[in-house]
């Protein structure tokens, strides 16, 4: 049975703020400090420190933060931070305890997909009216950020936006930053201090492929991007993404894809 209803009581939000290079924003929350945050990072990347695990936000990551926790965090300097925070206070969740929003004592992040959109045009909403100040700014805000928490609380439901471990988390983020480098499973088990059979395991249950698979989707992945937008050739594209042989790139993109590179680039024309 669907629960009646998701919000027991009405949030009450507090402020908003847009992060820009302009309001870089050091991102600091005290244990002590009771009120619920939620950034959108639309742009950029930015290195955390939750409780006592680091990790690093990226484009299209929302980060919650309940209350009484320790987070820290700033904007990276190479990719400055674009995106958007908002805090609340008087949450109380059908099912969860009152004053949480997440349940979760792993990383407190959801790297969004088709719901960026979506989320970011509520958070702007939120953002514009607490800019202008308009007649009756405060209730339609409220209304906005009662969709927003309810949205959310509905992709932590969803079995398709699950919070990744601390060690996933980790991994997957190494491997979107350094996936054009010779990477072993045996170097990335080092880099979180597990054994290559237990990461193995749990990087394909939680994102549901194995590591070097990731990368090899990562490496296919920005070769797509270059074939559609730069006029490099074929054997530079698959040198610059990790392959010196040409033809085992050719073969491997084939493979995943369905067509070879050439002809992929032909279509996206």
């Amino acid at each position: 049975m669907q629960k009646s209803s998701i919000l027991l009581e009405t949030p009450r939000f507090i402020t908003a703020s847009e992060i820009n290079q302009k309001n870089p924003k050091v991102f600091k929350k005290h244990k002590d400090e009771d009120y619920t945050e939620i950034i959108f990072i639309e742009q950029g990347r930015g290195d955390f420190k939750f409780e006592e695990k680091r990790f690093i936000g990226n484009a299209g990551d929302l980060i919650i933060l309940n209350p009484f926790i320790r987070f820290e965090g700033k904007s990276s300097i190479d990719e400055p931070l674009k995106g958007i925070s908002i805090c609340f206070s008087n949450i109380y969740i059908n099912g969860n305890k009152k004053g949480i929003l997440i349940e979760s004592t792993d990383l407190p992040i959801i790297p969004l997909q088709e719901e960026k959109k979506e989320i970011l045009n509520y958070l702007n909403a939120i953002l514009n009216e607490y800019d202008l100040k308009r007649t009756g700014y405060q209730d339609i805000i409220s209304s906005i950020l009662q969709t927003v928490v309810i949205k959310v609380t509905r992709l932590l439901e969803n079995g398709n936006h699950p919070i990744l471990s601390s060690i996933c988390l980790e991994v997957k983020k190494y491997i979107e930053g350094n996936f054009r480098q010779e990477l072993t499973l045996n170097d990335l088990a080092n880099l979180v201090y597990v054994s290559p059979y237990h990461l193995a395991h749990v990087f394909k249950e939680e994102v549901g492929m194995p590591p070097i698979q990731y990368m090899i989707q990562c490496r296919i992945n920005e070769a797509k991007r270059l074939l559609e937008h730069s006029n490099l050739s074929v054997r530079e594209i698959g040198s610059l993404i990790g392959y010196e042989n040409a033809n085992y790139f050719n073969l491997l993109f084939k493979k995943i894809t369905g067509i070879p590179p050439g002809k992929y680039r032909k279509i996206k024309e």
